[in-house]
């Protein structure tokens, strides 16, 4: 249950409490109002746990911000506003995350603005509430003065591609079959897996339009339609019906939560119905899935898992009341070519300007022919593991933590190209 803060942003300061406080300062507000601005209502709410506290920065450093940068005149009332900005602090379950979410309303209720972040090791409510007016400047605020609701309506700016358009390649993709996964929001409370669903829609691009998958060949599963049994059917039945020819390849590639079984640390991907309280029955075990690929004959069989196991960080979860001490094992590859986005007892993260999760976002890079460091226009196996894992522990270092990306190679696969003949 969120605890709720009504907060009036006057020139005299930040009044905290019910409406009355903040009647007080419409006074000095009404004579000091900039010409032509947005009248903005604001509302932060907060959890009570980690979060607690983090209200009063928050408030006066939007205070500050908000009418140093002219962007609108605070008001005491959702009714009386052009704008209303609703901020959301919470803690992420069962980790030492929080997690800040902020929408923008035009006085017609519709969503103007959208954003949400999370930092692993917590936030201060002065660096929340700056990136709350950065991204306000992204829409024009004076547009929405006097009730105007602009007929094109902006909202969160999308995020960029890693590299751009994905380049052509000679790749063989004729026999290729590919089920690509991204879950961000979750049935159950977990906190979402920001940019999951684009990790996985800008892989499919890639594994159509570099790798040369024939589009009906790609199976895209996302949010509500990566369940267990949307998940389970494609990777159990789907493939081994199609992935016949021999000298094929399958591509399986999964953004979302992972998390460990608290028993025995056993890795588990969290489907889109799946509580990390019963992972053994409600999760896809990873060693499930490495055993099916494993089991496609005559395939060559690419994992990359954009998830982390070690119950903390952006992407991995334990049950409630549990703590992030769970003995994960390692991964082993066998004969599948297994790409994990940290070790066993790592965190993963985000691009900070891409949008995707770190690993994801070099992946792409790498495959898109940044890893190609012989520039032989084709980027083998050991090239990718150079690339991904060189850039991704330097970003990480930059976010104050360790993410060291793995790759477990076949013993016959050593020197397997992953891209041939990429175009210039």
């Amino acid at each position: 249950m969120l605890k709720k803060w009504l907060i009036c942003l006057g020139l005299g300061g930040v009044l905290l409490g019910g409406l009355s406080g903040c009647a007080a300062s419409n006074s000095a507000m009404a004579t000091r109002e900039i010409p032509s601005s947005a009248r903005v209502f604001v509302e932060v709410r907060q959890d009570t746990i980690m979060a607690s506290g983090v209200k009063d920065d928050v408030a006066g450093k939007l205070k500050e911000n908000l009418l140093a940068t002219r962007q609108g005149v605070p008001v005491n009332s959702r009714e009386t506003a052009d704008l209303v900005i609703e901020v959301d602090v919470l803690d992420v379950n069962f980790t030492h995350a929080i997690k800040w979410e902020w929408n923008v309303y035009d006085s017609s209720g519709a969503v103007v603005l959208a954003k949400a972040d999370t930092s692993a090791f917590g936030a201060s409510g002065e660096a929340i509430a700056t990136q709350v007016v950065s991204a306000l400047g992204e829409i024009d605020t004076m547009a929405y003065s006097g009730g105007a609701t602009p007929a094109v309506r902006v909202a969160a700016k999308p995020a960029q591609s890693s590299t751009g358009e994905f380049p052509q390649s000679n790749t063989d993709g004729s026999n290729s079959w590919a089920v690509v996964i991204g879950i961000e929001n979750y049935r159950e409370s977990l906190p979402a897996a920001s940019g999951a669903e684009r990790d996985a829609r800008a892989f499919a691009d890639l594994v159509q339009k570099t790798l040369n998958v024939p589009e009906a060949n790609i199976k895209v599963l996302t949010g509500e339609r990566a369940s267990k049994a949307d998940i389970s059917a494609a990777l159990f039945e789907w493939l081994p019906r199609n992935a016949v020819q021999k000298g094929g390849r399958v591509y399986v590639f999964f953004s979302g939560h992972g998390a460990p079984d608290v028993e025995n640390g056993t890795s588990f991907l969290v489907p889109y119905d799946g509580n990390p309280t019963y992972i053994r029955s409600g999760g896809i075990q990873v060693a499930e899935v490495q055993g099916a690929l494993s089991n496609l004959k005559g395939q060559d069989a690419y994992l990359f898992l954009d998830s982390c196991f070690s119950g903390t960080g952006d992407r991995s979860v334990l049950p409630e009341g549990t703590r992030p001490l769970v003995p994960v094992k390692e991964l082993e590859g066998g004969s599948v070519f297994t790409f994990t986005a940290s070790g066993a007892r790592e965190t993963t993260g985000a691009h900070p300007e891409s949008g995707h999760g770190l690993f994801t976002h070099y992946l792409l890079d790498g495959m898109k022919g940044l890893a190609d460091s012989n520039k032989d226009g084709n980027v083998n196996v050991s090239e990718l593991k150079g690339f991904v894992v060189d850039n991704v522990k330097v970003e990480a270092r930059r976010q104050n933590r360790e993410q060291t990306p793995s790759l477990l190679v076949p013993a016959s696969k050593s020197g397997a190209a992953v891209v041939q003949g990429l175009q210039p």
